[in-house]
């Protein structure tokens, strides 16, 4: 039970981040890349208030639980997956336009040499790891702060290129040409989310030492 529980946390945070994928697309195809970076944000800003479970956002956290947190970071990776299918192929058949941009963005992203998009991953780890520690932190949810933080670190990812797995689910699914059951676009999704959990792990690793 507790599974499904977790699964399904997990389908409606890609679902969110999808949303935010999807305002993305919508603001590149009308030539406002940056304010798409900054409504991007809208699907971060919704998990942590509703308490969904993303796979960026749990990674960091990996070195210090036993080893059955292993199996909960693949199930969301699994949930966040389905979300992100779902919501690639609503987008795609109402919207066939966002899928062209979806395309266009995936052929971008599949031109990268394998090690710029782990460190590109792991760089995009950081600054979401950054927002959603800070946000569980034991201060008042409702603060500025901490939204504040959300707002600065989603679009600076964006901007920078970084890569964000769960978001680049949301993109090849609902591209008209890539698709997450390509060898290509598997390796590629492997590769991201790689790169984000070690620079999550990392940066969490780094800053509980210096912390201490």
């Amino acid at each position: 039970m507790k599974f499904v529980k977790n699964l399904f946390s997990a389908v409606l945070a890609g679902v969110m981040i999808s949303f935010g994928g999807a305002v993305y697309l919508a603001c590149v195809a009308a030539e406002k890349p940056q304010l798409g970076a900054v409504l991007f944000s809208l699907g971060l800003s919704v998990i942590l208030i509703m308490g969904f479970l993303l796979f960026t956002g749990k990674t960091a956290y990996l070195l210090e639980n036993k080893p059955s947190y292993i199996p909960y970071l693949l199930t969301i990776w699994l949930g966040n997956i389905l979300g992100c299918m779902l919501m690639g192929l609503l987008v795609s058949l109402a919207k066939p336009n966002l899928g062209e941009t979806a395309k266009t963005l995936c052929e971008a992203k599949l031109g990268q040499a394998p090690w710029q998009t782990l460190i590109l991953g792991a760089l995009c780890g950081v600054l979401v790891y950054i927002a959603v520690d800070y946000f569980k932190s034991d201060d008042d949810k409702k603060s500025l702060p901490k939204y504040l933080l959300v707002f600065t670190c989603v679009p600076a990812f964006i901007l920078c290129g970084f890569e964000h797995s769960v978001a680049d689910m949301f993109y090849f699914a609902a591209s008209s040409a890539y698709s997450l059951y390509t060898v290509k676009g598997i390796v590629y999704i492997l590769l991201v989310s790689a790169g984000n959990l070690i620079g999550a792990v990392a940066f969490h690793s780094l800053k509980k030492a210096v912390l201490k």
